[in-house]
């Protein structure tokens, strides 16, 4: 196996100089503690000629595994070039940074580079200049992890090089880890923790429930949040929504709990999240990926799984990187000769012949599903919509299924429901019409417009009702902002449908939401799907508009 590895900003470096960094990746340190003063003299030298910042990672064995020239900006290049397959997961890593003549008398780590430094996960961090005082030697800083600390790193010992080079001084250092500090919890299924980055507005009570709301569809996600890093609403900047020290602390915190992907509150533009993953040095998925991921993990049948690839295409088609971004051009006269076509773009071709497979399907889908209700016109249908986690399924159980084998999966969590359901109601109107209803997909304020459009011929099921039922969860305190929500996707799809409110949940409210309900004008239908109060009134209710002769057929 390869003891140590070149890497960083290589390319351009004369055959003499890579050779001479191939020199220092074998020379051997001291175990455990201390360092080679005489190999890292001669890092300075080469600093110095290269103009550059060098970074050595040393083992517990003393070995060189990593030279990486340049500054350190992202992580995951690092953690690829190290040797072996345990590399955050080795002990006793040791780092030591030689800083270029431009870095100024401050040592402390700066910007990003501290917080690439933690993803590496030394246990003590020596950073020196490259030039030597007027007096002779370096000055040099010795530092350990501390969370608690500005920047996550603590100060332990300041002076010259060659005596922080001695054992010593870094056996004082060794100690117990601060709490923390320690290594990444090993892999299995423990769930991915997951960093919340939001934006607070002035209401502190909205704040709170679209951070609940957020937390929500994390956990619906298989995802652990594990810390919140949240900022005023005040200047919005352009390029990355948050304030770079805000985002600086985010990345911190992202490291300190351990967290491997940011997810923000706010809807991203492709430029705004490659911003945000460079500046906190982690995956960042905003609201509308997020939900996309749910849907995926929702999709049961062959036509949520079509409308779901065709809504994340849509969404990543845009954001797609890779190298030779610069457009190339092919032909056979002047200014059309180029490279030719980037990896880039052929992957943009690819996606984009697949969106068109795909919507090709998702328009017969509609077809499908526009027979099948022309075969229902002799029936009298009834939607259920509403907020996700409204009760919409267990309301369909109550109403419906008489039969255990015919009741539907319903669990407290968001978008539960994928598939449109729909069920006969046993008892029959006068005039003897059947009465369908339908469980419907779950609505959330902002739904991504992909979404909407992949799951249009879903959403007509809704459309084509001759009632529509909007479920709310009186025991949710958002419940009137829920409703409002679902208002506005209604209108947005352009729905002319009746509509009438279900409260739900009139066993577990408290008696203010009954009162601010009791007020909705027409008054909403009261029910509790878990303890049956009031499902006899609203089938009658069913029955009475199903018999009515202006009932649409």
């Amino acid at each position: 196996m390869k003891q140590g590895c070149l890497a960083g900003r290589v390319r351009g470096l004369r055959p003499s100089e890579s050779r001479r960094l191939e020199r220092l990746l074998h020379q051997r340190h001291p175990q455990i503690d201390g360092l080679s003063c005489g190999c890292l003299e001669r890092l300075a030298e080469l600093c110095r000629d290269l103009g550059t910042p060098l970074h050595l990672v040393i083992d517990g064995r003393g070995l060189s595994r990593l030279l990486w020239v340049g500054p350190l900006d992202r992580s995951g290049q690092l953690l690829e070039r190290l040797p072996g397959s345990r590399r955050t997961e080795a002990q006793d890593w040791r780092m030591v940074s030689c800083l270029s003549a431009g870095a100024g008398a401050d040592l402390s780590p700066r910007g990003g580079e501290g917080l690439v430094a933690h993803d590496l996960h030394p246990d003590h961090w020596l950073r020196f200049t490259a030039t030597a005082a007027a007096g002779g030697g370096w000055r040099a800083a010795l530092y350990t992890p501390d969370w608690s600390a500005g920047g996550g790193w603590q100060l332990h010992a300041e002076g010259q090089l060659l005596d922080l080079c001695d054992s010593g001084a870094w056996a004082a250092a060794r100690g117990e880890p601060p709490a923390g500090a320690g290594r990444p919890p090993a892999g299995g299924t423990q769930p991915e923790r997951v960093l919340l980055l939001t934006m607070a507005s002035e209401d502190g009570t909205a704040s709170a429930r679209a951070l609940a709301e957020l937390e929500g569809l994390v956990r619906s996600a298989g995802g652990l949040p594990v810390g919140v890093v949240s900022q005023r609403q005040r200047q919005i900047h352009a390029q990355t929504l948050w304030g770079m020290g805000k985002l600086r602390e985010a990345g911190l915190e992202a490291r300190r709990l351990q967290a491997s992907l940011v997810v923000t509150d706010r809807e991203l533009t492709p430029v705004q999240c490659r911003n945000l993953e460079r500046a906190v040095d982690r995956p960042v998925s905003d609201r509308s990926e997020l939900i996309l991921d749910i849907f995926a993990q929702r999709a049961g049948s062959a036509a949520g799984r079509l409308q779901v690839e065709l809504a994340q295409l849509r969404y990543r088609l845009p954001r797609l990187q890779g190298r030779g971004q610069a457009l190339s051009r092919q032909g056979g006269g002047i200014g059309t000769r180029g490279p030719g076509e980037t990896q880039l773009e052929r992957d943009r071709r690819v996606i984009s012949r697949r969106i068109g497979r795909l919507q090709q399907q998702v328009r017969q889908l509609g077809e499908h599903r526009g027979r099948l209700r022309r075969q229902r016109q002799t029936c009298w249908r009834v939607a259920l919509v509403g907020y996700t986690n409204a009760g919409k399924s267990s309301l369909l159980n109550a109403l419906c299924a008489t039969d255990p084998d015919r009741r539907i999966a319903a669990r407290d969590r968001l978008f539960e429901t994928l598939d449109p359901t729909t069920r006969r109601l046993p008892a029959a109107s006068a005039d003897g019409v059947s009465i369908l209803v339908t469980d419907t997909v779950g609505f959330i304020r902002d739904l991504p417009p992909d979404l909407i459009e992949a799951f249009r011929s879903t959403l007509e099921e809704a459309l084509a009702a001759d009632l529509l039922l909007l479920v709310v969860n009186l025991a949710d305190p958002a419940w009137s902002d829920q409703l409002r929500a679902v208002h506005e996707v209604l209108d947005q799809l352009g729905s002319t449908v009746p509509r009438r409110v279900v409260a739900n949940q009139i066993d577990r409210c408290p008696a203010p939401a009954l009162d601010e309900a009791a007020a909705l004008t027409p008054p909403p239908l009261f029910v509790s799907a878990t303890c049956g109060d009031g499902l006899k009134r609203l089938r009658r209710h069913l029955e009475e508009h199903a018999a009515a002769p202006t009932v649409r057929r």
